[in-house]
């Protein structure tokens, strides 16, 4: 679903970002990243730290653009499909993205999962190369800006 959809639908809506607020929301993604890394940590956590890290990287792009979801039910869904239009990401990459949400919300909502350490370590290098798309598209935007 595109953008325009998301704002004809109250699930986005239009609000210019604050000063400091993507600088905030990419500072973050590195922690998020940061912790994902640990391989002291539960693989359970890693996964959910991998998650937090691309939900960032969504709300940093429409940040960006000006938009930011609405409080409804079902915004990190919005964040995440969000990122089709934003940052250009392939539809199979969101869909993962939002496998990754159903795994982080069924861990924190019922228990009831068993994350891997590879499951773990791939959310996390899905992360990675999304915090990097971020870098350039923001890198790109500066640059047509001048």
């Amino acid at each position: 679903m595109s953008l325009a959809e998301m704002l004809l639908r109250d699930e986005l809506r239009r609000e210019p970002a604050t000063p400091g607020e993507v600088e905030r929301l990419l500072e973050a993604v590195d922690r998020r990243l940061q912790d994902g890394g640990n391989d002291a940590n539960h693989p359970e956590t890693r996964l959910e730290q991998a998650y937090h890290a691309i939900l960032n990287c969504a709300l940093a792009g429409l940040r960006v653009t000006g938009l930011r979801p609405t409080d409804r039910r079902g915004h990190h869904v919005v964040a995440l499909e969000s990122l089709s239009d934003t940052l250009g990401i392939p539809n199979d990459r969101v869909d993962y993205f939002q496998t990754l949400r159903d795994l982080r919300n069924k861990d924190l909502y019922t228990g009831g999962i068993h994350v891997t350490i590879r499951q773990a370590e791939e959310a996390i290098a899905e992360a990675q190369a999304l915090r990097s798309d971020l870098e350039r598209w923001l890198a790109e935007r500066e640059t047509r800006s001048r």
